[in-house]
C-alpha cells in the first residue's frame, strides 16, 4: 500500500471526489453502457437503478460511460442523459470515432451538459479538429490515455504525457492545458496479455508520485484479451471483477471495469478493497477517510 510525497489534486466532479492521498476518498466506479447492438434504454434504466442503489449501500460512487458507436445514436443517447438520469449525476461519454467525438461536444454544448461531463478520452490519436472541438466546447473532466506504441513501460507512459512520444506535437498534459480543461485523469493504458499488460497497474504509482494526478485505469481489458479464460467461464468473471481491486491497492483513485451488468460483483468488491486500504493508510500514514468513504458508512 502507498502513501505519496508529491501533493496529491483532488478534483470534484458534481459532488463525486477524485484523488488524494490512498484511503482519503473511495475508490471512483466507470459502469459501461450501450457497448453493443441497438442502445437498450429500458434496461439501462433499470442497470442505473440498481448501481445508484449499490453506490448509496457502499459509499462507492458508480458513473454511467455511456459508448456511443454511430452518428445516428448521438441524440437518442443524449436525450436518455437529459430526461433518465438525475440532473446532478455526471456521466462519461466515450467514443471512438473522431468525427463522432466533434458532434458530440457540440450536442453537449447545445444542451448545457459539459459540467456533467467527463469526456473519454484525449490519447495521441487526438486530431486537430477534436482539439477545435474541445476548445469551443470544454468539458468539466478529461482521461488522458497514456497509450504509448513504442514503449509500454511506465516510462514510455511519462513519455507520451511529456512529448508525446514524438508522434504528435504536444505532450498530452500540454495538449490538455491548450484545450482549457483543468480536471484531469491519467489512465495508464491497460494492453492485451504479453503487450506488457501488468504495466498498467505498476504505472499508477509512478503517475501519482510524478505527478499527483487521479489515475485509474481499464484493466478489465486486461481478462477481456485473455482468450484462456473462456475455458473457464466462472472463473472469468469472476477474475474480471477481481481485477479491478489491483488498482485501488496500488494507490489508484478510479477503475473502468466494464460492463455495467457486473456492477453487483464489482461495487461491493472495491468498497471492501478501499475498507482495507483506508484502515492500513490511517494507522500507518495518519490518512482518515471522508465522511462519504465505504469505511464509514459500512463498519458502524
Amino acid at each position: 500500500m502507498f502513501s505519496f510525497t508529491k501533493e496529491q489534486q483532488v478534483f470534484d466532479i458534481q459532488g463525486i471526489s477524485f484523488g488524494g492521498q490512498p484511503g482519503m476518498h473511495p475508490t471512483v466506479l466507470f459502469a459501461g453502457l450501450f457497448f453493443k447492438g441497438e442502445p437498450d434504454f429500458d434496461d439501462a434504466k433499470k442497470r442505473l437503478l440498481i448501481v445508484s442503489n449499490l453506490s448509496t449501500q457502499t459509499g462507492t460512487p458508480v458513473i454511467p460511460d455511456l459508448f456511443i458507436r454511430k452518428k445516428e445514436y448521438i441524440t437518442p443517447l443524449l436525450s436518455f442523459i437529459e430526461n433518465e438520469m438525475p440532473q446532478t449525476q455526471p456521466f462519461s461519454i466515450d467514443v471512438i470515432d473522431p468525427l463522432i467525438k466533434i458532434e458530440v461536444l457540440g450536442q453537449l454544448a447545445e444542451r448545457k451538459l459539459l459540467k456533467r461531463t467527463i469526456y473519454n478520452s484525449i490519447h495521441i490519436g487526438i486530431t486537430p479538429q477534436e482539439i477545435d472541438a474541445l476548445q469551443q466546447h470544454t468539458p468539466e473532466m478529461v482521461i488522458v490515455v497514456t497509450f504509448n506504441p513504442k514503449d509500454a513501460s511506465p516510462d514510455g507512459k511519462i513519455e507520451v504525457l511529456e512529448n508525446g512520444a514524438h508522434l504528435i506535437d504536444y505532450g498530452l498534459l500540454e495538449t490538455v492545458r491548450l484545450i482549457g480543461v483543468e480536471k484531469i485523469l491519467i489512465d495508464t493504458a491497460a494492453l492485451a496479455p504479453g503487450e506488457n499488460s501488468g504495466a498498467a497497474i505498476a504505472a499508477i504509482p509512478v503517475m501519482k508520485e510524478e505527478y499527483g494526478l487521479p489515475t485509474g485505469c481499464a484493466i478489465h481489458n486486461v481478462v477481456e484479451k485473455s482468450k484462456w479464460l473462456s475455458e473457464f467461464p466462472l472463473a472469468k468473471k469472476t477474475i474480471d471483477a477481481a481485477s479491478n481491486s489491483s488498482i485501488p491497492l496500488f494507490g489508484g483513485d478510479f477503475a473502468i471495469f466494464g460492463s455495467i451488468e457486473n456492477a453487483e460483483l464489482v461495487v461491493p468488491l472495491i468498497a471492501w478493497q478501499d475498507i482495507l486500504v483506508s484502515e492500513y493508510s490511517e494507522n500507518y500514514f495518519g490518512i482518515s477517510p471522508t465522511i462519504s468513504h465505504p469505511r464509514r458508512k459500512l463498519l458502524k
